[in-house]
């Protein structure tokens, strides 16, 4: 019996192996759990991370790494261990031998969440193992198991879903809601040397609350939500004020440091301060006086200062511990890694192929570094994925109540294979590039209308205001990452680490740009923009940056020019290769990818206001409504709309620079001399990401899209023949278009801002003049549908040429206050690809020949150190004699 029971078992295991991962790891962040007054119901996510791997094994293993690993347990009662063991009675598998691995860089037994991210994390590992699929949204099944071992969900929260989470217990079950992170937090965290477990902090608490602790504790989690949502932080220290837990437990016998490490912080600069859960560890929190902390100077961050005055506070009440420095986090427990699955292979081989040709080097099986750091193939086409991706309604679903970083994760996966960027690697990246927008949801969804036949997408909440933030900070830190990579790499010696970024702008592009590049290492940016044709806020976004590696050029021309002079640098191989020239402008692949996350957030956020629309609308089909002028923007939607996601129909809204409006409209491409416009950033004759639409329209047939890309440049048309009508039919099903005048544009701000009080700028007007185009026509494909149009700059970057219009200057965001008044740096160009050529050139003999210098002084302090060195050595053998 016992022979066969093994063999059944064996059978089981072989059998799951092969239809099941094998070995997952997961990661878990830190909590901090209270925040002050909201005990036991409130929790932030902290970027101090766990990580555990489990697989499975001939016999049961468990080691343990970092933070608690002399203390906690290595047998089942190990609360990682347990976690896994319910995931598998939950799926009703029998409990197989595992090896666990635990990478702990949380504080154990501090009050960060230790015991809910070892009881997540195990969960976590479990259900994948186990290929459990579990309700989210309305549900919360994950929440509700680990809250079966925990009692409560003020750290569980927030580990698994990331973010400030309010937890309630209502209808038998627990309840989360997600509360806004400002950007700009930090937390600067003192944990001491003695940890305390909750057991033992609770057993420090009264029975019974007093009525006026109740009530003043309660006033305080109603402020301290508000200070989240609405970023008022100088609410936060009123808001954190406790009366429930940290008078008990700040007794001087139990956690002496407590009251002189808040008050410490506080004084030297701490927006807050307040014990973290249960203790022992005491968390300030600091938001400096710009926002964002990776681009504060020194001078404008208290983090150091807390830090110092929080030890020194501790110290002189006879406690010693040690300081962590970490942002909030709206990342929660997450996969990292799967290996094993054959029902769901992880992408391990996107590749790209250019537009133009199917031969040569450079056009067909591109790894998507290669055609990130080109930007253009050598043929002149444009990197297109050689599949676009296809998702199922299921897999859709199921990221519907994703964050927005965790969200961008899981599409650019399918761009991205994992033998390129590993999941762990592209989830940094991500998540370093959005926390420097004002909001956790990087692009929110404003309901525009009462029937909610109107949303607009607010894209403008990163550094410099506009859309393009949302692709440029991610293209920034990819370079970043790959260049770092070529650097460590020895085996990719020849293979340049350090690139030249070219690139033409008609506005948004040139800031964004430029502040995604700043100061990184390895990497000149240069920037071309038609002179006197950007708003002056535009312009003083990218001149008054005075970074070493900027270089900003004004064009005697128009943006069309900028961009033909930028094309045939990229063109000229010799060139190319002498400069590692990289693209920043949307023929950049990452610039397309990155567009189509907030297609799909969009949409989860208009599916989550359903209930407040009725019959009126198709609930499962939408409208986007896109001002464009170069196409990018409204590309990404195309892809999004052929990767699965129910859009009823792409507007593509235009100014009077209307090529793609005719073209869309009645089959007409022919190049019109530029229009300089209220919306100037569409101010584009020839829209360069037009090409990969064409490509995919065509068929992906090559010689078809070449010929038309001639025609379009020696004879400034592209006829589409006999074919037309039926051209026009496929057009029209998956697009609608639009143009306004300057005239149209100035009335349509103006009437919104008369009926909202909400100020646009005029290229979201563009959009919004189409929308009541096409609500206007009984006949419009647009009707019977919601619409989402895009806000694709924040309104102040263009105060100056629409004040008349909407008789109200817009408030300038802080980010742009000040602008105009700062030094600037530009150099002036006439349109001549030579003249840009010798500048290049020269710019780069000059760097060059400072380089060699600084080596040759390197090098003499080197030889000078060596000779010391030797002769110490002999001085040291005479006296050891």
């Amino acid at each position: 019996k016992l022979q066969k029971v093994r063999l059944c078992w064996t059978s089981w295991v072989t059998t799951t192996m092969a239809s099941l991962p094998t070995r997952v790891t997961v990661k878990v962040p830190a909590t901090s759990a209270n925040l002050g007054a909201g005990y036991d119901c409130i929790g932030m996510a902290v970027d101090i991370w766990n990580v555990l791997t489990v697989e499975y094994a001939p016999e049961f293993s468990i080691q343990i790494e970092g933070e608690g690993a002399d203390v906690l347990p290595v047998d089942s009662s190990n609360l990682v261990i347990l976690g896994v063991e319910m995931a598998f009675k939950h799926a009703n598998i029998p409990m197989p031998k595992l090896a666990y691995f635990c990478q702990n860089r949380i504080p154990f037994g501090s009050g960060l969440g230790s015991s809910s991210a070892a009881i997540t994390s195990g969960l976590l590992a479990g259900l994948v193992l186990t290929g459990q699929k579990l309700k989210c949204h309305g549900a919360e099944e994950l929440l509700q198991i680990a809250a079966s071992v925990e009692g409560h969900t003020d750290n569980l929260a927030p580990c698994i879903y990331g973010g400030v989470q309010v937890g309630v217990y209502a209808d038998d079950r627990w309840q989360t809601q997600s509360v806004p992170v400002p950007i700009g937090l930090r937390c600067v965290i003192f944990v001491p040397s003695t940890p305390m477990s909750t057991a033992e902090a609770r057993a420090l608490l009264p029975n019974k609350v007093d009525r006026e602790d109740a009530v003043f504790n309660l006033s305080r989690t109603a402020l301290l939500v508000l200070a989240f949502s609405t970023g008022r932080l100088e609410l936060l220290r009123t808001a954190t004020e406790d009366r429930i837990h940290q008078p008990y437990r700040g007794n001087p016998k139990v956690m002496p440091a407590l009251f002189p490490c808040i008050d410490a912080a506080t004084k030297a600069g701490a927006t807050c301060a307040f014990l973290s859960g249960a203790g022992s560890s005491i968390l300030a929190v600091t938001t400096g006086v710009a926002g964002e902390p990776s681009i504060q100077n020194a001078d404008e961050r208290r983090d150091a200062q807390v830090a110092e005055a929080m030890v020194a506070a501790a110290a002189s009440v006879g406690v010693q511990g040690k300081v962590y420095t970490a942002n909030p986090t709206t990342m929660g427990a997450h996969v990292t890694q799967v290996s094993g699955d054959s029902t769901g292979p992880v992408n391990t081989r996107m590749r790209y192929r250019s537009t133009r040709s199917s031969d040569g080097t450079g056009a067909t099986g591109v790894t998507f570094e290669a055609a990130i750091m080109r930007g253009l193939a050598p043929d002149g086409g444009l990197y297109v994925p050689e599949r676009i991706p296809e998702l199922t309604p299921e897999e859709i679903k199921s990221w519907r109540a994703l964050p927005f970083a965790q969200l961008a994760v899981k599409i650019m996966s399918k761009f991205i294979g994992e033998d390129e960027i590993p999941q762990s690697s592209l989830e940094v990246i991500v998540e370093k590039s959005y926390s420097t927008f004002d909001t956790s949801h990087v692009t929110p969804l404003v309901k525009m209308s009462d029937d909610g036949s109107l949303y607009l997408l607010e894209q403008f909440h990163g550094p410099t205001c506009a859309f393009k933030d949302v692709a440029l900070q991610f293209l920034g830190n990819l370079f970043e990452y790959f260049l770092a990579r070529r650097s460590d790499r020895s085996e990719t010696e020849g293979r340049p680490s350090s690139i030249t970024v070219l690139g033409a702008t008609s506005g948004d592009t040139g800031s964004a740009a430029i502040e995604g590049l700043r100061g990184k290492k390895g990497v000149q940016v240069y920037i071309l923009h038609p002179k006197g044709r950007v708003a002056p806020v535009q312009e003083a976004q990218m001149t008054t940056v005075l970074d070493d590696n900027v270089h900003n050029i004004a064009v005697n021309g128009t943006f069309d020019d900028c961009q033909s002079m930028v094309k045939a640098l990229f063109n000229d191989e010799g060139f190319r290769s002498k400069h590692t020239l990289a693209a920043i402008n949307s023929i950049n692949w990452a610039r397309i990818m990155a567009q189509i996350v907030y297609y799909f957030y969009a949409y989860f956020r208009w599916q989550d206001d359903a209930a407040s629309r009725g019959e009126a609308f198709d609930p499962t089909r939408v409208n986007f409504v896109v001002p464009t002028g170069n196409f990018g923007n409204a590309l990404a939607g195309f892809y999004a709309r052929e990767m699965g996601l129910p859009v009823n129909r792409l507007v593509v809204a235009t100014n009077q620079n209307d090529i793609l409006f005719r073209f869309l409209q009645h089959g007409d491409y022919s190049a019109k001399p530029v229009q300089p416009s209220l919306a100037p950033a569409m101010d584009i004759v020839v829209p360069s990401n037009f090409e990969r639409f064409l490509f995919w329209f065509f068929g992906n047939d090559t010689e078809t899209l070449s010929a038309a890309m001639r025609s379009i440049k020696e004879k400034g048309t592209m006829p589409l023949g006999a074919k037309e009508a039926e051209c026009m039919r496929r057009l029209g099903e998956i697009f609608l278009t639009s143009r306004a005048s300057d005239a149209e544009i100035e009335k349509v701000t103006a009437a919104c801002y008369e009926q909202r009080e909400y100020l646009v700028c005029p290229h979201t007007a563009t959009g919004l003049h189409a929308v009541q185009q096409h609500t206007s026509n009984p006949k419009s494909a647009l009707n019977g549908h919601s619409s989402i149009s895009f806000a694709t700059a924040h309104p102040g970057k263009f105060g100056d040429a629409l004040e008349k219009s909407r008789q109200c200057a817009p408030a300038l965001p802080p980010q742009l206050d000040g602008l105009l008044g700062r030094e600037t740096r530009c150099r002036e160009l006439p349109h001549d690809i030579e003249a840009l050529r010798a500048l290049m050139d020269a710019d780069l003999e000059e760097r060059s020949s400072t380089e060699v210098t600084t080596g040759v002084c390197v090098g003499r302090v080197g030889l000078v150190a060596c000779i010391v060195a030797v002769a110490g050595l002999c001085v040291l053998r005479q006296l050891t004699k």
